[in-house]
């Protein structure tokens, strides 16, 4: 089989597979009341579905598993980690319904990530050495673990956190999933393209059901198994032949959400609030809050997150020192259109300080 055509065929059962999975799901969340209800954090008005992402997740994972029956050779690059890979998906999987089934505590959803990210470093899944530009690999030692756990917490969370906009989670991620694609077959990484080709298939076919007005959302099932899945290709891209570029590329492709993670996390934590609670002080609620439509939303996340996805190709063919040089001035500028952003007082009306804890960053 062709890689083209399996690359097809990848991306085809991720879409069968939701297109399949979301309309009886959707109508168990409704028989069950599993709603998510409106708040002040979300721009819906009627109560929607919000276990949906169990599709997502079924999608990309029984592709995969197809995949490792129908084309063996293609996915024995993964060896020994594809099961601890699984299991820590499952995991993942299950912390977001249980959260979507009753909002936890956000020390208790860190905990239960905290334990999954354990799990795949002592399954020999993390860093041992950290990549840096131009100088090459760095052995970590003993700081291998907890470089490794703070870089999973921080992108399993990452889809999570920009999951307040219908169709947002769900453009960005699919985005950021065509880099992957396309340096993954250029260096011949078959488990990485025919997985992040079922997931662009999948969330092509989760775009119908969840573009604004949304009738379904993903919820932290969804949201979560998409943060993992990224947080793995980034994790895997140091071990045998993985390159330094598959380490960069999750990392510049997802930069955004990865930026409003931490931003969240710190402006939390300056302003003596829980930074694991949710609030309406992302960047997203600020620019709705401001007049900007959903789509507005959506397609300016979506250019800036393309943008990045063409960084990503171009260190692939192009003088990797220029375009650091020109990445690092896009990165500033957005840093600073960010901070202002986030320095301007926001509306009475969208202050946060009655935002329910709820699915959703």
């Amino acid at each position: 089989m062709s890689n083209l055509l399996l690359l097809a065929g990848s991306a085809l059962c991720g879409w069968l597979f939701v297109t399949v999975l979301v309309p009886p799901l959707a109508r168990l969340c409704h028989r069950f009341g599993f709603l998510d209800q409106p708040t002040p954090r979300r721009i819906h008005r009627v109560p929607t579905p919000r276990l949906t992402g169990i599709a997502l997740f079924a999608a990309v994972w029984a592709t995969i598993l197809l995949a490792g029956l129908l084309v063996p050779a293609k996915m024995k690059e993964l060896g020994s980690h594809a099961v601890p890979i699984i299991i820590g998906a499952v995991a993942t999987l299950l912390a977001g319904i249980a959260d979507d089934l009753r909002p936890l505590r956000g020390s208790v959803k860190l905990g239960a990530q905290a334990l999954i990210g354990l799990f795949l470093w002592f399954s020999g899944i993390g860093f041992g050495q950290l990549w840096i530009p131009f100088v090459g690999g760095i052995e970590l030692g003993v700081w291998s673990l907890p470089v490794t756990m703070a870089w999973f917490l921080v992108l399993v969370n990452a889809v999570n956190i920009i999951d307040g906009v219908d169709g947002l989670a769900t453009a960005i991620a699919g985005i950021a999933t065509l880099p992957l694609i396309w340096i993954s077959m250029g260096l011949q990484l078959s488990p990485v393209w025919i997985a992040s080709a079922s997931l662009f298939g999948a969330l092509a076919g989760f775009w119908r059901f969840n573009h604004y007005p949304a009738r379904v959302f993903m919820g932290d099932s969804g949201s979560l198994s998409l943060g993992y899945f990224f947080a793995v290709v980034a994790l895997l891209a140091p071990i045998k032949r993985f390159t330094a570029l598959a380490f960069f590329v999750p990392l510049i492709a997802m930069f955004l959400p990865l930026a409003e993670s931490v931003i969240s996390l710190g402006r939390r934590s300056m302003a003596g609030n829980n930074p694991m609670v949710a609030d309406t002080g992302h960047l997203h609620h600020r620019l709705i809050a401001r007049g900007w439509t959903a789509n507005r939303v959506v397609a300016s996340y979506s250019i800036v997150t393309a943008v990045f996805g063409g960084f990503c190709v171009a260190f692939r063919y192009a003088n990797r020192r220029l375009l650091t040089v020109i990445l690092g001035f896009f990165v500033l500028s957005l840093l600073v259109s960010l901070g202002i952003i986030f320095r301007r007082k926001l509306p009475a009306r969208a202050d946060g300080t009655g935002a329910k804890q709820g699915s959703g960053g």
